[in-house]
């Protein structure tokens, strides 16, 4: 007897074949044979776990994966503070991971120790404090995380999903601890951080809720968390998307020159700001992101940020931006530079 969730599934599969085919079958006539596939690193399964349960969203992540060619997501609960109605963490993930090995990997803290973070001043943070965010750190490793995160040191509120807006050092003593943490277990952090090169005035576009009418400098921030322990590797989210408008090329290539030990992930998300995005209005590279790329190919990864209870079309964003890559960067970013940040095993293939 085919169950509910079957039903709905193949439906979804349909639907996402729709909305993915015009790309699935560009890749086909153009490349056969030769389609790189992705390892999305910094996907969610839902937005807000309370308002639905994760196995139907399971089931979308997946038809969308086999459709557009991705053959591992990494999944992270969104980084909301202590509290929120949609937090969600390595339980519900570890779960999914074990209905479906192979298929995705988890990262944790957003629900943890991120809350934690941001519920302790820089200058607050007791024995007691520091204990307790150590303890979990190590539980979320023991568990077989591929990471920590997703963490923040500065994240908007744009009203979608409830997201408050949440900020503090990126050298926050507990995120120099948690480096040090991730340095010993050779476990990446990823962090969401809105660029913030100078102090300067909320974009009008979020002058609006909780958000503040002016932010603080934080570029000299990452670079010493970034320095702290040069055997952390941190994965700073969301390149190709943000939300100030200053995480040019030019930023990029300055701290990637000054750190080793920083990676970025790459969103791309048609309805989002579109003035660092490294796709042109052509659907081409821009030149000085493909030189960008070229330059520090090992360091880039695919990170959609899609919530795969809300459609694909960051993750058909992300198909899009590898098939217009030089074959040779392409597979890089698109895979093997994932397999090398995350110390994927030998099997992801």
């Amino acid at each position: 007897m085919i169950t509910f969730f079957a039903r709905w599934y193949v439906l979804a599969v349909f639907a996402l074949l729709a909305t993915a085919l015009p790309f699935t079958a560009r890749v086909e006539e153009s490349s056969a044979g030769t389609a790189v596939s992705i390892i999305d690193t910094h996907a969610h399964i839902v937005r807000g776990y309370r308002k639905r349960g994760p196995s139907p969203s399971a089931f979308q992540a997946l038809a969308a994966m086999d459709a557009l060619g991705v053959e591992m997501t990494f999944l992270l609960p969104p980084p909301f503070p202590e509290g929120h109605p949609g937090l969600y963490g390595r339980p519900e993930l570890e779960a999914v991971v074990r209905q479906y090995p192979g298929r995705f990997a988890f990262l944790a803290g957003g629900a943890s120790l991120n809350p934690i973070i941001h519920a302790t001043p820089p200058d607050k943070v007791t024995p007691e404090v520091m204990r307790t965010f150590e303890a979990e750190a190590e539980a979320i490793a023991e568990a077989g995380a591929a990471g920590f995160g997703e963490l923040t040191a500065e994240h908007f509120s744009s009203g979608r999903g409830n997201h408050p807006y949440e900020s503090t050092l990126p050298d926050h003593p507990l995120f120099l601890r948690l480096a040090d943490i991730a340095a010993r277990r050779g476990t990446p952090i990823d962090l969401h951080m809105e660029a913030v090169p100078r102090n300067m005035p909320m974009p009008p576009r979020f002058a609006r809720g909780s958000n503040p009418e002016k932010l603080k400098e934080n570029i000299s921030g990452l670079d010493r968390l970034l320095g702290h322990n040069r055997n952390a590797r941190i994965v700073w989210a969301h390149a190709g998307w943000d939300n100030t408008g200053e995480r040019t090329v030019q930023l990029m290539r300055a701290l990637l020159e000054r750190n080793p030990n920083l990676y970025m992930s790459i969103k791309l998300d048609p309805g989002g700001p579109q003035r660092t995005s490294p796709l042109g209005p052509d659907g081409g590279i821009r030149p000085d992101w493909l030189a960008l790329l070229k330059d520090f190919s090992g360091r880039f990864v695919i990170g959609s940020d899609q919530f795969f209870d809300e459609g694909t079309e960051r993750l058909t964003r992300a198909r899009q931006f590898i098939d217009a890559l030089p074959p040779d960067v392409a597979r890089l970013v698109a895979r093997e530079n994932a397999k090398q940040i995350y110390r994927l095993p030998a099997q992801a293939k």
